[in-house]
């Protein structure tokens, strides 16, 4: 009797010491995350990145490379996403591969798994050292300079990424939420009525163009919110037009979007990250006339739209994630401009014919740009390379209806301009003199859709 007593008492307490060891497992975070940041402006005085802006001597904000790190520990080996952004006009190519290379290493992941992507700021340089290396001698003090703030650049993002991963975090909720931007965004290329396009750029003061419609935008900005806990780590937002208000005067700025970015940052604590969507052919002419007043009218429509979005966040818990590739052959360009043979004779007459030979290089070569995506739940991240039109932003929520689709452009810029295939026999605009693929507007909205279903299918 006393011996069953004692089994019996042995037994439940077994069960109960056993009930809580399953329980303590269940709660043990299978995904975590982490934030990291680090300063990229670029030294005063010098001539660095590719030439576009004057050679800069003041620093009214710095740039800034934000990003986070996702930890899925249901994959095995265990799957490391990086997600950043980057105050840079563009980054191409090898300078883009490198960037990639160091900070995967830094994270303990694969290149295919980091996406960097340029806000496009125009107060900021861009970045192709193939470029650099076709027009500039070894020793010429732009490719010098460059080639050392390049490297300084990734050694800084790639030290702030391997810290980070010090200070993962549970990453437990995922939020989803979206706003209406107001008064930002406007097309660029007008149709008039002889079928012949007016470009209406950044900044503009004639009337006609202001009063021209918007036309074709996709006016919401979308916020994902990334939760351990009850606390908000990160909050990522997705809006598609050229950032700049005005620009090309030796001055460095994060312009528009960063100034809401880091005053949301300040406001709420919560670490903030901004992308620019497709927004190649979005710009913000209509409503800004190049002056400071118009850019603080931009900026603070650009943050109401922000604090409405942060506001009202439908929270879930996180059951499932994934991160899905698609690689891309852009086809080359068949007009004679644009050949290789064009383009090395034009070499030194301007920065497209390098930056297209760069490119029809790489395409030679097989390297493929990928295309990727992130799905968490019913959120999906797309992230396109170069500086694709609006359209292929709104063809992606278009082919994945029941999802939360968040869209990332200006990865790697070596490709120009994406624009649909009516633009290359358009009469007027300018963004087919800096598109370095031809035609692909239906192969690229099928590789979107391909890539937007594996990552649906559950």
């Amino acid at each position: 009797m006393v011996f069953s007593q004692r089994f019996l008492v042995f037994s439940l307490l077994f069960a109960s010491v056993l009930q809580s060891g399953r329980a303590a497992m269940s709660e043990v975070p299978h995904r975590k995350i982490a934030t990291f940041q680090c300063e990229i402006t670029p030294p005063l005085g010098q001539p660095i990145g590719m030439g576009f802006i004057k050679i800069m001597e003041t620093v009214e904000h710095p740039l800034l490379a934000k990003g986070v790190i996702i930890v899925d520990e249901t994959e095995q080996p265990h799957a490391v996403y990086v997600l950043c952004s980057l105050d840079l006009m563009e980054v191409h190519n090898s300078s883009y591969d490198v960037l990639r290379q160091q900070v995967a290493e830094a994270a303990g992941t694969t290149a295919s798994r980091v996406a960097p992507h340029c806000l496009h700021q125009h107060t900021a340089p861009a970045f192709n050292s193939d470029v650099l290396q076709l027009k500039l001698g070894e020793n010429h003090p732009r490719r010098v300079a460059t080639a050392k703030y390049w490297e300084q650049t990734v050694a800084a993002i790639s030290a702030a990424v391997k810290q980070a991963m010090g200070n993962l975090k549970p990453l437990t909720q995922l939020g989803t939420s979206q706003a209406r931007v107001e008064r930002v965004a406007s097309n660029r290329r007008i149709e008039q009525e002889d079928g012949t396009i007016r470009m209406r750029s950044s900044r503009t003061q004639d009337p006609a163009l202001q009063a021209a419609p918007e036309g074709l935008i996709d006016p919401w900005l979308k916020t994902v919110t990334f939760y351990s806990g009850e606390t908000a780590v990160a909050q990522l937002h997705y809006y598609a037009t050229h950032p700049q208000s005005f620009y090309n005067d030796k001055r460095v700025s994060y312009d528009t979007c960063g100034i809401a970015r880091e005053r949301l940052q300040q406001a709420s604590g919560v670490f903030q990250i901004y992308f620019t969507g497709c927004g190649g052919d979005i710009a913000m002419g209509k409503y800004n006339d190049g002056s400071l007043e118009a850019r603080d009218q931009l900026t603070n429509r650009l943050y109401d739209a922000m604090q409405r979005s942060v506001a009202e966040v439908n929270r879930e818990s996180i059951q499932r994630m994934r991160w899905d590739i698609e690689p891309f052959q852009f086809p080359p360009r068949t007009e004679p401009a644009f050949s290789l043979e064009a383009s090395q004779r034009n070499l030194q007459e301007n920065l497209v014919a390098a930056t297209n030979i760069s490119f029809i290089r790489r395409m030679r070569a097989g390297q493929a740009v990928e295309l990727n995506c992130l799905t968490i739940n019913n959120l999906q991240i797309l992230h396109l390379p170069g500086e694709p039109f609006v359209l292929y932003q709104l063809a992606a929520q278009r082919l994945s209806p029941t999802a939360f689709v968040a869209v990332a452009g200006y990865g790697d810029g070596g490709v120009g301009y994406i624009g649909s295939d009516r633009m290359y026999s358009d009469k007027g605009g300018y963004e087919q003199t800096y598109a370095f693929s031809g035609p692909c507007e239906q192969s690229l909205i099928e590789a979107i859709g391909k890539l937007l279903a594996r990552g649906g299918a559950q």
